[in-house]
């Protein structure tokens, strides 16, 4: 996990455009992330909880933090610019991605039961590491050279990380 964590910090070492503020937002981020799958685990796996019913204790105050920032930063803004506008001719759209988005919590909320919040965050990293990777060979998106060598390191150490887990080592 360290040499993973380590691979990306070359990777985001070779950002072209750092911004002191985003990284501050990203910690941030990140560490309400990590309390919440935190907290999720020990729903799951202490108290025995199946995946629908963490996600049914969840869920509610998830949505009441995220449902105050929103109002807070993104509202006003989308009522400025009548941005509400573009759900009902776009509502299968919508629908879809509410589906995708339940679908994903679902998915998310299993991982951690089977095996740990830890390997849901590090899926995730792999994840965003093969994004930027594929986007950068297939769709010609720049990355600089140190970025492309902190990402795929991070993807090896990743495959690593799984071999050992399965070996048991």
């Amino acid at each position: 996990v360290g040499l993973i964590s380590a691979a990306t910090a070359i990777a985001s070492a070779g950002e072209a455009h750092f911004n002191l503020t985003g990284v501050l937002i990203m910690c941030a981020a990140e560490t309400c992330e990590a309390t919440r799958l935190v907290l999720t685990q020990k729903l799951l796996t202490n108290l025995k909880f199946p995946a629908m019913e963490g996600l049914y204790y969840m869920a509610p105050i998830c949505a009441g933090w995220m449902f105050g920032l929103a109002a807070v930063l993104e509202v006003p803004r989308a009522l400025e610019k009548n941005a509400f506008s573009l759900v009902a001719p776009n509502a299968a759209a919508f629908a879809t991605a509410v589906v995708l988005g339940f679908a994903v919590n679902i998915a998310s909320f299993l991982v951690i039961q089977r095996t740990s919040s830890v390997m849901l965050k590090l899926l995730g990293t792999a994840r965003n590491a093969g994004l930027v990777l594929f986007s950068a060979v297939f769709l010609g998106e720049e990355i600089t050279p140190l970025q492309g060598f902190g990402y795929a390191l991070s993807l090896a150490f990743f495959g690593l990380y799984n071999y050992y887990k399965i070996k048991g080592l």
